[in-house]
């Protein structure tokens, strides 16, 4: 991915840094079943990376399971609400981890790989894992009619070969300009591949063909 499209993005989630708790509900509750389906592995001797951590929806609910956790994000501003202390928080692009091989046992995420060239993530995160990793990540065919780039489940699966595996509707709670704002709030209004305006979608709400996102949710584990 180019710097200035890092660039806007890293602009756009720290600018909703202090609102997005109060919108981010859809990634909120991802980040919910993420721990309560795969968090059980995680020893608590083991040390845990959530990558594109943010202010920390994930990171937070990670706390019982392990002492040895820690957070990246683009966005230091972002990493700022984000409860772990300092040292545990550093700043970076996840296409480029600067890791060593096999040096973390788990890396995880939640609504974060689709910013990336998740490709180049996904070798990172293959990289950088010792035990394994779990994530979710919207797919395509979230909130049709915006035309978001959202990855194919069929080709990350494809390429990961999980062992555990799952698509789950969390559709969101907005219309109207609360739908908006959900994005604006966020810092997830960036669309490389924008074709309606906001003033469109409030003139005519049909041009969103569905008002969730598929969310695939998978586990790694290496044998």
């Amino acid at each position: 991915m180019n710097k200035s499209r890092w660039g806007e993005i890293e602009k756009r989630f720290s600018k909703a840094r202090k609102s997005y708790r109060h919108y981010a509900v859809v990634q909120d509750k991802a980040a919910q079943l993420l721990v309560e389906k795969f968090a059980h592995l995680i020893k608590s001797h083991e040390s845990v990376l959530d990558i594109g951590a943010g202010v920390g929806l994930l990171t937070e609910k990670l706390l019982p399971f392990t002492e040895k956790l820690y957070a990246c994000d683009l966005s230091k501003e972002a990493l700022k609400e984000n409860p772990l202390k300092e040292k545990k928080k550093f700043t970076c692009n996840m296409e480029r981890l600067p890791l060593k091989n096999r040096s973390v046992d788990w890396l995880v995420s939640n609504f974060a790989l689709h910013w990336s060239n998740w490709k180049k993530t996904l070798r990172e995160i293959d990289r950088v894992s010792r035990r394994g990793y779990f994530f979710s990540v919207p797919v395509k065919g979230s909130i049709k009619g915006l035309n978001f780039p959202f990855p194919e489940a069929e080709e990350i699966l494809e390429i990961v070969k999980p062992n555990s595996w799952f698509i789950k509707e969390i559709e969101i709670p907005f219309r109207g300009r609360e739908f908006l704002l959900f994005f604006k709030r966020t810092g997830t209004g960036f669309n490389p591949n924008k074709r309606i305006s906001a003033f469109e979608i409030l003139k005519k709400p049909s041009l969103v063909g569905n008002y969730s996102f598929y969310v695939l949710f998978l586990l790694k584990v290496w044998d």
